[in-house]
């Protein structure tokens, strides 16, 4: 059996890690990665100069540099514009991983936690062989953990690891979802945002700051389940989470009500993002993380 469809322990380890990075080298290439069209006036100039890229026209501030005043829009609209710039190979990507306890659960396979903590992997990866920067903000078990600079990539994995122990699935998990009061998204702009959660629920305000992150960014948001877990044999079941074990018998009646929970809850937070323009994607747990990788790849989240 594949692997990384099935590895031997929920709890990825260094070995596990570094044959991530062996298959992130061989996912090949999209054939034309999807780019996304900027919001609230901004856009990608075809003209280069200075060996850079326009992002952004906005009212001139202090600070910025007299030589890339637009004069033309000046001009015409009696107020000073300046044009900004990126480098053009400066590619930058931002990763939320938010795991609630419940993502530590599946019933073949792997963990729901540890599919998503290998799909981490995988981009992170990436992103150092193709040279790229990879700013993250890293949530389970009850912790917070972001990082705004790019740096080595075994630092970052030496947190997947931690976030792969099943001690995690003990604990509270945040309230707060990755994008929300973070320091990495609070002044993203034209970036791809690769959100990796089981979470189907937040609030209005965890929505708008949501709305307003998608305005200036593509989000590219996974989800991972097992559809095994609604077809379990009925009988009684010990299941441990952060409330301690308990008792739970389970029946074909309430096997299908969660099932249906599931998918009327799925389908409300899809409209959601819809609304919003973010591209939502449910895979099962029996596809290998390097099946989802090559998805996020067609779809200009990696390259």
């Amino acid at each position: 059996m594949n692997p990384l469809l099935s590895p031997t322990s929920p709890e990825l380890n260094d070995s596990d890690f570094a044959l991530l990075a062996h298959y992130a080298k061989h996912l090949g290439r999209a054939s034309s990665a999807a780019r996304f069209t900027l919001k609230s006036g901004e856009k990608r100039s075809k003209k280069k100069g200075h060996g850079m890229e326009m992002l952004e026209l906005r009212p001139y501030q202090t600070s910025d540099d007299l030589r890339h005043i637009d004069w033309r829009v000046t001009a015409r609209t009696g107020h000073t514009h300046t044009r900004l710039y990126a480098q053009e190979n400066d590619h930058q990507r931002i990763l939320l991983l938010d795991l609630s306890p419940d993502a530590y659960f599946s019933t073949r396979y792997a963990f729901i936690s540890t599919r998503f903590i290998q799909l981490a992997g995988l981009i992170a990866w990436r992103s150092e062989q193709q040279g790229d920067k990879l700013l993250y903000n890293l949530s389970f078990g009850g912790q917070s953990l972001e990082h705004l600079n790019k740096s080595s990539v075994w630092g970052m994995i030496s947190q997947l690891k931690n976030a792969s122990k099943t001690s995690n699935r003990n604990r509270q998990a945040t309230s707060d979802l990755g994008w929300y009061g973070s320091k990495v998204t609070s002044k993203a702009r034209n970036k791809d945002i690769i959100i990796l959660t089981d979470k189907q629920h937040w609030d209005a305000k965890q929505q708008t700051a949501l709305q307003q992150l998608a305005k200036h960014n593509q989000i590219h948001w996974v989800q991972i389940f097992d559809h095994h877990s609604f077809e379990l044999p009925p009988g009684q079941y010990q299941f441990a989470d952060a409330m301690g074990t308990t008792s739970v018998k389970i029946s074909k009646k309430s096997s299908e009500q969660a099932k249906k929970d599931f998918f009327e809850q799925n389908a409300t937070m899809r409209q959601r993002l819809a609304k919003i323009g973010i591209r939502h994607q449910l895979f099962d747990i029996s596809e290998p993380p390097e099946g989802i990788a090559r998805y996020l790849l067609n779809q200009g989240a990696l390259r």
